[in-house]
């Protein structure tokens, strides 16, 4: 059975501090296998929390693939007594088809044409922003990929176009504070916890591209300030989040200045000596928010890349598809350069100048001895 915080759950205020309840028809179960009668009474204890005081409902009608049949619909509408509907000052549909609009059209007429002035339908999740604090509901996947079929972006007013909320191409200092004091980017945190979760084993992770469509409205969902649970969405979308925000940070993770001091390593060295260059050398240079991120994001990769067998992502394919993310240079033939991986063998020693690209796939392999 789908879980009752999935089919009811709790937001935020809207835009007169009533809190919000949201309802999601797209978690409602397979009604042949669930007693939607139980599903009634759970609804029914979760607003009981609200019914003294004055409180909205939001419905997300799209993206269902059950529904309840006409004789339960009356039935849950008969039981919000007055006390429900009294203090229920609006009902939000969002993504209304004929079938809600058809069924609370014939309840309000038959029961409470009174009730009906406090529904409204609306048509997309931009139709939403407008009527309550978008950036406060935890939408569903299925939700954001229904709201495709009306439009490519979600558009907010313009009393709600606040950047302070932004994620992507944001400063680390904004983020985590001048020394790191607010530790890492709830978002770094989702992502990682969620590929550590749900994706070390799947093959071609870091590699594959995801659904752009969605993957455009799970990162504009960040920057809105919106809670998001990535074990919602396709995995890679978690990795290429990761991969985006590297390459986006006004500062590149491996400070510029760094790079000429990579030419001047000694071309032949074996790896535990580069391991050792770069413990000393590279890692100390970077600025403590830098080096926590580092330190989480090369973890994570490290993590991948011990189960390469099933993934097929071994330390030198991590590099090769995560070091453009990291690396930034205003010669693009340069960072190509600096991009590129040297050889695929953990024990070969380093031919050729020293790379960012064989830098990242040594902190790969050595990860342990670097941090």
């Amino acid at each position: 059975m789908a879980s009752s915080e999935n089919i009811i759950y709790r937001a935020g205020v809207d835009y007169e501090s009533r809190p919000m309840v949201i309802l999601c028809a797209c978690n409602l179960p397979d009604p042949s296998k669930v007693d939607y009668d139980t599903i009634l009474r759970v609804v029914l204890a979760q607003l009981e929390q609200f019914v003294e005081n004055d409180y909205t409902i939001v419905m997300f009608s799209g993206g269902a693939l059950y529904r309840p049949g006409w004789g339960w619909l009356f039935k849950a509408y008969r039981s919000l007594n007055r006390r429900y509907k009294k203090n229920l000052k609006a009902l939000y549909i969002v993504h209304p088809s004929t079938w809600p609009r058809l069924i609370l059209g014939t309840m309000n007429a038959v029961i409470s044409p009174k009730f009906g002035s406090k529904v409204h339908y609306i048509d997309n999740l931009s139709h939403l922003a407008r009527v309550v604090p978008l950036n406060q509901i935890n939408i569903p996947a299925a939700v954001y990929q229904h709201n495709l079929k009306f439009e490519d972006t979600i558009t907010l007013p313009d009393n709600q176009q606040d950047h302070a909320h932004r994620v992507f191409g944001a400063p680390l200092e904004r983020l985590m504070g001048p020394n790191g004091e607010k530790g890492l980017p709830n978002f770094i945190q989702d992502c990682i916890r969620n590929l550590i979760e749900n994706g070390l084993y799947v093959e071609g992770l870091f590699r594959r591209s995801p659904s752009s469509a969605m993957l455009k409205q799970v990162r504009a969902a960040y920057d809105r300030g919106n809670p998001v649970n990535l074990t919602e969405y396709d995995i890679h979308i978690s990795a290429v989040l990761l991969k985006l925000f590297l390459r986006e940070l006004p500062e590149p993770i491996f400070p510029v200045d760094l790079y000429s001091l990579l030419q001047q390593q000694k071309r032949g060295e074996d790896q535990k000596t580069v391991a050792e260059f770069i413990r000393s050398e590279v890692v100390t240079k970077v600025t403590h928010n830098n080096l926590i991120l580092m330190m989480e994001v090369f973890r994570l990769l490290k993590l991948v890349a011990d189960r390469h067998e099933s993934n097929l992502m071994t330390p030198h394919n991590l590099a090769v598809v995560m070091t453009p993310n990291m690396v930034r240079h205003e010669d693009v033939m340069q960072e190509i350069a600096l991009s590129s991986v040297g050889h695929r063998d953990k024990d070969a020693p380093v031919d050729g100048a020293l790379t960012l690209g064989t830098v990242v796939k040594v902190m790969i392999e050595h990860y342990d001895e670097v941090f």
